[in-house]
């Protein structure tokens, strides 16, 4: 039997410039209409006045390294090359590092799916190759057009990995991963410039240590850069000024992995809205429109809830007066209403057990930080076979 094509009431769709009340129709893997009337056979789910989002995009992950604690080994670093060096002098040594180190490459990657899905992310850039249990039915969607490079002083030939990578791709690198002051990571920028591999498609991870001149030649030259607060501030008790960026459309957020960043998006986007440097609405389209355009994503809507496009969607919550966009800073994961992936629920609340339904999805119940949601079985037997598990979740 076919799955039913759902009708979303009662909601509030969240776009870069602002809510709209309305509906949506999800046919298939796809958003087949906005603010129409529903169909004869379509399955109606009250959607409580909630927001309905574009399913979150976390633009720098490390996948594999979710399951280590947060570790460093002095108070404050000056460049990331110095955080490094400490990590891998104690890889046999410390406990903290030896345990996860021991744990499966699979399960490891589980986790940190897990860690994005839970918290409304659906599409993750990883930052490292692309393992083998990331290419096919991982429980995120994950970014597979692009080169990377890990940093200037580590992985492969900066100048051959840039023309290894199309045109039409990013190419991200980890630069200026140090305060200001230190001379390498001020100097990082202008190698970048002299290597001739400062272009449109060239991406940027942390920028902390870049100059307000170096930010500037950035935008005019087309890139854009991937904003970290959270591992900025545990790693250097500083982050870099992204205003003139973000203004730009050439800023997005990520998380970082948990060995130096925030738990997950969520509380990521926290600590960038403690930082005082962007609106509500602008820390919104560094998760949505700007990452899918910085990332060149290829698929049609992701970042937008738009007609035709990929149903990739994230129910939140009523919104928080006055300004609707702060709903996505306060929310917890816990109390996300609704987690789809091409149109399939995976994770929700139980009163939307019609979306699983209609959409032929088994479910199962779970617990999460102390609340019951309902997980799609497939997932949830995987997560339950896993040897590690991530925090806060209980499959029944």
């Amino acid at each position: 039997m076919l799955s039913q094509t759902l009708y979303f009431e009662n909601i509030i769709l969240m776009t870069a410039t602002g809510p709209k009340d309305g509906s949506l129709r999800l046919k298939g893997d796809k958003i087949a209409a906005l603010n129409s009337p529903p169909g004869q056979k379509d399955r109606i789910i009250d959607g409580g006045g909630g927001l309905l989002i574009p399913g979150l995009i976390n633009a720098h992950d490390h996948l594999e390294l979710n399951t280590f604690k947060r570790l460093k080994y002095r108070e404050r670093y000056t460049h990331s090359r110095q955080w490094i060096e400490d990590i891998e002098a104690r890889f046999e040594t410390d406990p903290d590092l030896t345990g996860p180190r021991r744990q499966s490459l699979t399960d490891r990657l589980l986790v940190g799916a897990l860690k994005n899905l839970l918290c409304g992310v659906t599409t993750v850039c990883h930052h490292n190759p692309l393992h083998k249990p990331l290419r096919h039915d991982y429980p995120v969607r994950v970014v597979k057009n692009y080169g990377f490079c890990h940093s200037l002083f580590r992985g492969d030939d900066v100048v051959t990995s840039y023309h290894r990578t199309k045109a039409g791709d990013p190419w991200i690198i980890h630069l200026a991963e140090g305060i200001e002051i230190e001379a390498e990571a001020k100097t990082e920028f202008e190698q970048l410039v002299q290597l001739g591999v400062l272009q449109p498609n060239t991406v940027l991870v942390h920028g902390v240590g870049l100059t307000s001149p170096q930010r500037q030649s950035l935008i005019e030259r087309g890139g854009g850069l991937i904003w970290c607060p959270g591992s900025n501030h545990f790693l250097f008790g500083q982050t870099a000024r992204v205003g003139e960026l973000a203004e730009a459309g050439k800023l997005a957020l990520g998380s970082d992995s948990r060995l130096s960043g925030e738990f997950d998006l969520l509380a990521e986007l926290k600590v960038a809205h403690q930082a005082g440097q962007l609106l509500p609405q602008a820390l919104f389209r560094a998760v949505t429109e700007d990452a899918a355009r910085i990332l060149r994503l290829r698929e049609v809507g992701l970042g937008r809830v738009a007609e035709g496009g990929m149903a990739d969607l994230v129910l939140l919550p009523p919104p928080i007066p006055p300004d609707p966009f702060v709903r996505l800073l306060e929310v917890t994961r816990a109390q996300i209403e609704l987690v789809m992936l091409g149109g399939r629920p995976l994770v929700g609340s139980p009163r939307l057990q019609p979306v699983f339904e209609a959409t032929k999805t088994q479910f199962v119940p779970v617990c999460l930080d102390g609340v019951e949601k309902l997980m799609s079985q497939k997932l949830a037997m995987r997560t339950k076979k896993a040897s590690v598990q991530e925090p806060g979740l209980t499959v029944q």
